[in-house]
């Protein structure tokens, strides 16, 4: 009786046991899907995955990447490099929320590029940004090839594609 009375509350204690798993393994899904987006939309449809094509991207960091991604809540996209490290993200924020990193090591302005312009160092790669009219542009790129040089020279190609 004892034993059947234990495995009773064994199997009790281990199906509570998984389906509070299930429910942490939905609700981390769910705040992913918050974060990069895809609550709102297919990456398909991100108007920053449309504005480059994977072959176009992996030119700015030296390595193939995969199809774009969304990425910060649907206002970007990224695309992760297919081998080894390296990413590039290309985003669109309103301007209340475009934030220019003047204080950071290495920040440089770039006014000759456009109104809030930047480059700066970040995590391994390079960042950059500028307003454009009510949104910010910001780009980063990591990878073998990613430089300065090569987030500048995308924030530009950015800027250009997102005007039109």
């Amino acid at each position: 009786m004892i034993r059947i009375l234990a495995y009773g509350l064994l199997v009790c204690f281990a199906s509570s046991c998984n389906a509070a798993e299930a429910t942490a393994a939905k609700d981390a899904q769910a705040l992913a899907d918050r974060l990069t987006g895809n609550d709102k939309q297919a990456a398909s449809n991100n108007p920053q995955c449309k504005l480059f094509t994977p072959a176009e991207v992996a030119e700015y960091i030296g390595s193939s990447v995969v199809s774009g991604k969304n990425a910060v809540s649907g206002l970007g996209c990224q695309w992760v490099a297919q081998a080894g490290s390296g990413d590039v993200i290309v985003a669109v924020v309103p301007e209340e929320y475009f934030e220019v990193p003047s204080l950071a090591i290495g920040f440089k302005e770039l006014a000759e590029i456009g109104t809030n312009a930047f480059v700066v160092p970040e995590l391994g790669g390079w960042a950059a940004g500028a307003l454009n009219g009510k949104e910010g542009v910001r780009v980063s790129v990591a990878g073998s090839k990613a430089s300065e040089a090569s987030a500048i020279a995308l924030l530009k190609e950015a800027l250009k594609r997102h005007r039109s």
